[in-house]
């Protein structure tokens, strides 16, 4: 049996439908949606407190502004939003670095230094070139004033401190001039204090004119250092050395006086002292394994001397002479210098012996340095 036909409408052939054609024309009435919703409601917003952020930022009141420029960028900021309201966006970033920075140098001035570099720093971060460039600017120079504040009240470390961050945000260098002056004034006024102090500090005042003369040769504080200030404290701080027992920083402290400022009058003083008397002391014992002392004996020594034989010598003046107290001990001023030697009186001879440990070397040679007393033991045999 067969199946009848199926009815097919006279008339021209339709077309197959075209699936999507639906869904791409949902999206572009969906933004228009949107753009005609931002207009009636959240554009206005935005402008409102775009404007109240510009009056509070005129009128100074810099908190406030952050705060509605913040909201601006929260309404406006976002990716769907910002096709309308862009411009809103741009100028609430701008207006946000451009309060970061006049409240930065209005803290700055009202000597809130740490206020005022948090600020500063905010106006650096802004992602705006020319904002940043301003306040990188505002920074170095904000380093300066803190610097030169801390100097002033004598915390001069902290000072210091603050004027070394200087170069981080000056590379460059339009501030190094100044930057290099307050250093040089905080170096000189870091020495004084330390003069200044009771009792007087004059080793770590001298470290600190030596760091002033030679970081900032060319200062006015450096030149004028070196007028009188310097070479007073090599001298006192050359004496104070001596008392610590620190021989060798003594005579480096007393010899850089004598070569840098010899005319002056501590440039004298301290040339007499590396060549003034110093004080030897020693004992006289039997042995080098037996060390019973040997009183009441002569000892005498002589600054020159010369090896004439195996076991003799020939010394001779300046010779300086003392004698053995109850226990053997010895004590004699005489001046600084290289290979003196100590000779006893030798009864049972009649003469002034020495012992040598070779044919060529007495085993009493000695050393006095400037400035430094020295101490040895002599053994009769």
């Amino acid at each position: 049996m067969s199946e009848a036909a199926q009815y097919v409408p006279a008339g021209p052939q339709q077309p197959a439908p075209r699936r999507g054609r639906t869904r791409l024309l949902l999206v572009p009435v969906g933004i228009v949606v949107l753009l005609l919703a931002i207009p009636g409601g959240t554009y206005g917003f935005a402008q409102n407190q775009l404007s109240q952020a510009q009056g509070s930022e005129a009128a100074g009141s810099y908190k406030q502004a952050l705060s509605s420029y913040a909201t601006v960028a929260a309404v406006a900021g976002n990716p769907v939003a910002r096709l309308l309201l862009g411009d809103l966006a741009d100028h609430a970033q701008t207006g946000t670095a451009e309060t970061h920075f006049l409240w930065g140098v209005q803290l700055k001035q009202q000597g809130k230094f740490e206020e005022s570099e948090t600020q500063l720093r905010a106006t650096v971060k802004s992602g705006i070139a020319d904002w940043a460039a301003r306040g990188n600017a505002a920074l170095a120079d904000l380093f300066i004033a803190w610097g030169q504040a801390l100097v002033a009240k004598q915390q001069f470390q902290a000072g210091i401190d603050r004027y070394n961050q200087v170069s981080a945000f000056d590379p460059a260098g339009s501030v190094s001039a100044a930057t290099n002056a307050g250093l040089a004034s905080a170096y000189a006024g870091y020495a004084q204090w330390y003069t200044q102090q009771q009792p007087p500090d004059y080793p770590n005042a001298l470290t600190w004119y030596e760091k002033l003369v030679k970081d900032f040769p060319d200062s006015s504080d450096a030149k004028l250092a070196q007028s009188s200030a310097f070479p007073q404290t090599l001298y006192n701080a050359g004496l104070a050395f001596v008392q610590q027992l620190k021989y060798q920083q003594a005579r480096d402290a007393m010899t850089e006086l004598v070569q840098k400022f010899p005319k002056t009058s501590w440039g004298t003083q301290a040339n007499a002292a590396l060549h003034a008397n110093q004080t030897l002391t020693g004992q006289l014992v039997v042995s080098n394994t037996n060390s019973a002392p040997v009183a009441n004996r002569l000892v005498r020594i002589a600054t020159h001397y010369q090896i004439v034989k195996a076991h003799t010598y020939q010394d001779s003046p300046p010779i300086y002479s003392t004698s053995t107290d109850a226990n053997g001990n010895f004590k004699v001023s005489m001046p600084p210098g290289e290979n003196y030697l100590i000779t006893w009186w030798d009864p049972s001879r009649s003469t002034f012996v020495t012992t040598f440990v070779s044919d060529t070397q007495p085993v009493n040679l000695i050393t006095i340095n400037p400035l430094e007393p020295a101490h040895t033991t002599v053994a009769t045999s």
